[in-house]
């Protein structure tokens, strides 16, 4: 959905009221709402970009506003990936060979860590967000051509906006945004004695805000659990 349909939804709502807000102030207000909603975001975003081997850095789409992990799309085979396991009730049970191979890999791991050859990336930010940030990223598996990026999308200027969790919080924030300035119009209206609802378009509208607001912070959560420290 464009930003002129959004305006054109948020005028659809209101109806059968006819709504004393101009066009150009609901669309200053489809603004607000994308800015907040890249402030505070973190829907999910993901892709697969090509990493040659000596290559420093990979540019990032634009899209990313922040990247939560960064994983080589090359799988390393375990010596025990195959090895045959028992389940007795329910419970996995190992046998002292498989054990001992956990803790070699274990021991492996620990051991690229000491030569270096673990895995660490860094993201530069873009201080413009029509141009995407750098991904810099050392020790990729020698077998490796692509990473797998995850992190959070940024809403980009002019952009239809089509994914169905973004597009209702930004129509129903845009409306909540709305009933206030509504609101504040018919508040100041009844001072020359014409009753109106102004004041309860305004606290509607602020509960509406809130509540989204809260909504989108509920959602974020989600980056937590993948945060690289």
């Amino acid at each position: 959905m464009t930003r002129d349909e959004i305006i054109t939804w948020v005028g659809t709502e209101f109806l059968p009221r006819t709504l004393a807000t101009p066009d150009a102030v609901i669309g200053q207000n489809v603004d607000n709402a994308i800015r907040y909603y890249n402030t505070h975001s973190a829907y999910k975003l993901s892709g697969v970009y090509s990493y040659v081997q000596g290559t420093k850095r990979v540019q990032i789409s634009e899209a990313f506003k922040t990247i939560v992990d960064v994983l080589p799309t090359s799988s390393t085979t375990w010596i025990w990936n195959d090895h045959p396991l028992w389940t007795l009730l329910g419970i996995t049970v190992l046998d002292n060979v498989t054990t001992d191979l956990i803790m070699m890999s274990e021991a492996f791991r620990n051991y690229r860590k000491y030569v270096g050859s673990d895995f660490r990336w860094t993201f530069e930010k873009s201080d413009d967000p029509t141009v995407g940030g750098y991904l810099y990223a050392i020790n990729i598996p020698s077998v490796n051509d692509a990473l797998y990026v995850v992190g959070t999308k940024r809403i980009l200027p002019g952009e239809d906006i089509i994914v169905e969790v973004i597009l209702n919080w930004i129509l129903y924030y845009v409306k909540a945004l709305v009933k206030q300035v509504e609101g504040h119009t018919l508040r100041a209206a009844g001072i020359v004695d014409l009753k109106t609802d102004g004041q309860e378009l305004v606290t509607e509208g602020k509960d509406e805000q809130k509540h989204l607001q809260e909504q989108i912070m509920k959602e974020s959560f989600w980056v937590t659990a993948l945060k690289r420290y």
